[in-house]
């Protein structure tokens, strides 16, 4: 493989195309961009994937973030025909994500059929859980046939995260607890750089309440709403994926600022919304410092994560037994990447911004330069 000397980095979600094309030498950004495609069919979005590979301007590889790499792919692959086969058997899983990215690998491929493409996998850094975090109490024969576990998401995200707080701090952080609070929210818990532990599981709607997903739900809940009343399984995934979390509960939009803003006027179910939220993240937060047997750095991360100064406030204020204090003043101004704890705090609390391309290009660097 000739030395690479531009990365595209495609960041294909359920209703975005977000790309940057990143230069190998510094990890600047030379261009990027981002295209909308909710409720778009497989026409149109492979018609804006086309578009946008017309517009970039050179690269020499091709990184992709994939949300799902189930059981079989746990680290950053190159993709051949063998992968792009394996890729499509994981539709199932997600295919809110996966059949977009294959529609961005096939179209790289139709234009760009000499370009190497690589899959970065946001399960992949929570590979390392061990068994227990990693398992459901189910019957064995049911995990085992059916390769059910934790996969755990937004790894790429923590992964970042995890080695920018080294960068901060100067050293290998040995009890992190990374927030990843975005439209989907994670909370994950690593130790040395290992994760071993995070709130989502087999799929992304478990752990926190998030813009347009429950988060967890009593399965005794979701049962009864079946048996009791009729409601059918592709009801119950388009409620718990599209309707519920703070779209939900306040009937007003996914977003927290436009929720926190209709709260502040004096809407209950937004300010039940807004307590549902904080409340969610702060168990996840108190359990992965109990995992972990203590905190050393707490990170903010992702678009309320590095915004909203409110709810890393709240979160800090739980934790003032575990020695993370919130400098007021810090958190008020504070802007990626910042530290905002007070100077004699035990912990460091950090707002990180979250940068999944750069990690995308690190992957496809250390994959390219290894094959």
């Amino acid at each position: 493989m000739d030395p690479v000397k531009q990365v595209l980095v495609l960041n294909t979600g359920s209703s975005t195309l977000k790309w940057t094309l990143l230069r190998a030498v510094d990890e600047s950004t030379a261009a990027s961009g981002a295209v909308s495609w909710a409720g778009a069919g497989e026409d149109q979005r492979v018609g804006q994937i086309r578009d946008v590979l017309r517009g970039v301007p050179d690269f020499d590889a091709v990184g992709h973030r994939i949300v799902h790499g189930g059981t079989r792919y746990r680290e950053t692959t190159a993709v051949d025909a063998q992968v792009r086969a394996g890729l499509e058997t994981l539709v199932a899983l997600d295919p809110l994500h996966l059949r977009p990215a294959l529609e961005c690998i096939d179209a790289v491929r139709a234009r760009f059929p000499s370009v190497p493409q690589y899959a970065a996998f946001d399960t992949a850094f929570h590979a390392t859980l061990p068994a227990a975090a990693a398992g459901y109490a189910l019957p064995h024969e049911w995990t085992e046939r059916w390769d059910l576990r934790r996969f755990g998401f937004h790894g790429l995200s923590v992964a970042y995260s995890t080695q920018r707080a080294s960068e901060l701090t100067g050293n290998v952080v040995p009890r992190l607890v990374v927030c990843h609070l975005g439209s989907g929210c994670s909370v994950s818990a690593v130790a040395a750089g290992r994760s071993v532990d995070t709130t989502m599981g087999f799929t992304p709607l478990e752990g926190l309440v998030m813009g347009t997903r429950s988060g967890s739900v009593d399965p005794g809940l979701l049962l009864h709403l079946q048996l009791q009343h009729g409601v059918t399984p592709a009801e119950m995934l388009e409620a718990l994926t599209t309707r519920s979390g703070l779209l939900g509960v306040s009937g007003l939009s996914a977003d927290l600022r436009e929720v926190q803003k209709a709260a502040d006027e004096g809407s209950k179910r937004a300010g039940l919304a807004c307590e549902l939220f904080a409340l969610s993240v702060k168990r996840a937060v108190g359990a992965m410092t109990g995992v972990l047997g203590g905190l050393d750095v707490l990170v903010f991360t992702g678009g309320i994560g590095e915004n909203s100064d409110r709810v890393r406030r709240d979160v800090a204020a739980a934790l003032s037994y575990a020695g993370a204090r919130l400098d007021d003043e810090k958190n008020r101004s504070a802007a990626p990447d910042a530290d905002i704890a007070t100077d004699d705090s035990p912990a460091r609390i950090l707002v990180i911004r979250a940068r999944e391309d750069l990690m995308v290009l690190r992957e496809v660097l250390r994959r390219g330069a290894a094959s």
